[in-house]
């Protein structure tokens, strides 16, 4: 997350040699800043996703690992993506190019192939139940494999959505991370279904 602030680059534009007044060196700046702060929610998101996932696993594999560092590629290109939307954001909010809206679709794609990880780490694990703690429950398996899902379906969704509406698209992401997944599934569906947590988890044997 931190890597990200690079894509915050100053522009290269100059006036005889001479440096724009601040206030418009600032503006030129405003879709870096954008892009950055979107981009930095969207990896917290994620981060959260990964940390209840992993909260429940106890014990890895070899496939576990190799999918976990794929979960890590697609996190680690996201500056790159970043920069795409930077060069390509229109100024402000004004009309969006095709370019603009191919970037946005491109960085859904990119996210809804990390969630894809993510869903493939969760159904791993809990297949035969061969690397998650004993206490969980059928409904908590079920319920948190929806709700990844309804993550994937919503990016996938919102490739489409960009090249209508990237703005909208980008809102999407936000949406689905913050509001949906924590404040609607966690707070019903997540509540009648989370496991009692009768041990640390430290304490549960790994292979």
């Amino acid at each position: 997350m931190t890597f990200l602030a690079v894509t915050i680059l100053l522009p290269q534009t100059f006036t005889g040699g001479v440096l724009p007044p601040l206030p418009i060196y600032l503006n030129r700046l405003e879709p870096a800043f954008v892009g950055y702060l979107l981009s930095f929610f969207v990896i917290a998101g994620w981060w959260s996703v990964h940390h209840r996932l992993f909260s429940s696993i106890v014990r890895y594999d070899q496939p576990l690992i190799r999918l976990n560092s794929f979960f890590l590629l697609v996190i680690s290109v996201t500056p790159f993506l970043v920069s795409l939307l930077f060069a390509y954001s229109p100024d402000g909010f004004g009309p969006s190019s095709r370019s603009c809206q191919l970037a946005v679709a491109i960085y859904a794609a990119v996210q809804a192939v990390g969630g894809c990880v993510l869903l493939g780490i969760w159904r791993h694990a809990t297949r035969d139940r061969h690397l998650v703690a004993p206490r969980l429950t059928p409904e908590w398996i079920r319920t948190t494999e929806l709700g990844q899902s309804l993550t994937v379906v919503t990016f996938v969704a919102s490739i489409g959505v960009a090249f209508v509406s990237p703005l909208t698209a980008e809102l999407a992401w936000i949406v689905v991370i913050f509001g949906f997944r924590r404040h609607f599934w966690d707070r019903i569906a997540r509540r009648r279904a989370e496991p009692r947590r009768s041990e640390p988890l430290d304490t549960l044997p790994r292979e």
